[in-house]
């Protein structure tokens, strides 16, 4: 079972409140995804309300005029103390229109987080490398060179990954139609439609899509960036691999039960999304490649084990939002893909928001932080702490994607991919000291 730090605090603040961890009631307690400094990492609401189903009816009637913490006789101090037994502990909590916000102890978090998510991370691999025959393409949908068969076929794989992951093995085949059908152990397939004319596409074949996305990132590296790639064989073969990366993020990214609306010319934008999240990719297997070539040729100590970094000098803001919405919460977005309860739903979506809000916030955090500093000694304790925290996040984006089934940026490519990314990470290290020398390391050390 992935450990899933965030629920298990939430279920011991339930159970202080109310006596019960009950999360039928579970949006009560809200995990907060922005605006961490200021509203705090967790809030619930503090009127006797929004809690009278989990409360004692007959007291409620004579106290319906308090708060809830006074209504429990207990007030935000008691909450902060109270936590202080619990893994993940309390250090601040304010009330502000009628709800609680508390300020979870950080540096105990992310201690916690990172080494949860290794053990998440290797699990998930683990479960990855196993094989289901629980899930079927319907038989009865004709195989064609449609897109959204092609859609069909990309959503069967990632209902395959969900199952390993989720655990799920039951005695029923789970079916994945393209067909409206009232059996519970299905799960439909939308239509991929033109977003200029709204009706399902049966003019462009699944062939033409995918050239489509692959001739549009070609334009990108050639009109965007400069780069002249399509005289080049390994510069065509990332790109084929790009767009058909994009595809499948498209087909993807949409509740699957609803139809998709794929723009089908070069100037829609539609392969931005996956695009960004490879070249994001990129930019963290190279940076990390950079660090241990730069511990091999001596010019950085070992990287010291997780348990021996000093995680409390991840103090910036962004680190805490990539270790606490993101890194931690692999668990719950798992979980949350899959519904059997009744339904049958699986929800490869989420997965597709998770990773762009995840990337979006990286890449603000790599354009404003040196992460690669010069090897003094004063220098190194964040440096290394802040590459264990990348290195976890880069297994996590992977992860993700492999269960999208989706390839990330391999080392053979991450070179090229980075050639794209050349004027940005120079514009990054032109930076210069007042003496007038450039910030180490130079922008060609970045290359392997």
């Amino acid at each position: 079972m992935l450990q899933d730090d965030i629920s298990v605090f939430i279920s011991n603040l339930y159970k202080y409140l109310v006596g019960k961890d009950d999360y039928v009631h579970g949006l009560l307690i809200k995990k907060h995804s922005g605006n961490l400094v200021n509203l705090g990492d967790l809030s619930f609401p503090n009127t006797v309300k929004s809690w009278q189903e989990l409360l004692n009816a007959e007291e409620l009637q004579n106290n319906s005029d308090k708060t809830f913490l006074k209504f429990i006789d207990k007030n935000v101090s008691d909450v902060i103390q109270a936590s202080q037994n619990w893994e993940m502990s309390v250090v601040k909590a304010t009330e502000l229109n009628n709800r609680i916000y508390l300020f979870l102890d950080r540096t105990k978090a992310i201690s916690i987080g990172l080494q949860s998510a290794l053990k998440n991370n290797n699990l998930l691999l683990h479960k990855l490398n196993k094989v289901t025959n629980l899930v079927k393409v319907d038989p009865k949908c004709v195989e064609d060179s449609s897109v959204t068969y092609l859609r069909l076929k990309y959503l069967t794989e990632v209902v395959k990954n969900l199952c390993l992951v989720n655990d799920i093995d039951e005695d029923h085949n789970i079916i994945v139609t393209s067909r409206h059908n009232d059996n519970d152990r299905t799960v439909f397939c939308g239509t991929v439609l033109n977003s200029k004319t709204g009706l399902k596409e049966n003019l462009i074949t699944a062939e033409e899509y995918i050239k489509l996305r692959q001739d549009e990132m070609t334009l990108i590296a050639q009109h965007k960036y400069g780069v002249r790639v399509s005289t080049d064989v390994k510069w065509r073969e990332f790109i084929a691999h790009l767009g058909e990366s994009a595809v499948a993020f498209e087909m993807l990214q949409t509740r699957s039960s609803g139809p998709v609306k794929v723009h089908f010319d070069a100037s829609g934008g539609s392969s931005k999304g996956a695009a960004f999240i490879l070249y994001n990719c990129a930019r963290l297997e190279t940076m990390i490649r950079t660090f241990n070539e730069r511990v091999a040729d001596g010019s950085y100590p070992d990287l010291p084990s997780l348990y021996n970094v000093d995680l409390s000098l991840l103090t910036d803001e962004d680190e805490w939002s990539i270790i606490f919405t993101y890194i931690m919460a692999v668990a719950s977005l798992i979980r949350n893909t899959v519904d059997m309860n009744g339904v049958c739903e699986f929800r490869p979506h989420l997965i597709c928001n998770f990773l762009s809000g995840m990337v979006k916030v990286f890449s603000q955090y790599y354009r404003r932080v040196r992460i690669l500093t010069e090897p003094r000694k004063h220098l190194l304790p964040i440096m290394f702490a802040r590459i264990h925290m990348l290195i976890i996040l880069n297994d996590t984006l992977k992860m993700c994607l492999k269960i999208l089934n989706i390839k990330s940026v391999s080392q053979m490519y991450t070179v090229f991919y980075c050639a794209i990314a050349r004027s940005d990470w120079l514009a990054e290290d032109s930076r210069v000291r007042p003496n007038g020398r450039r910030v180490w390391p130079p922008a060609a050390s970045r290359f392997a």
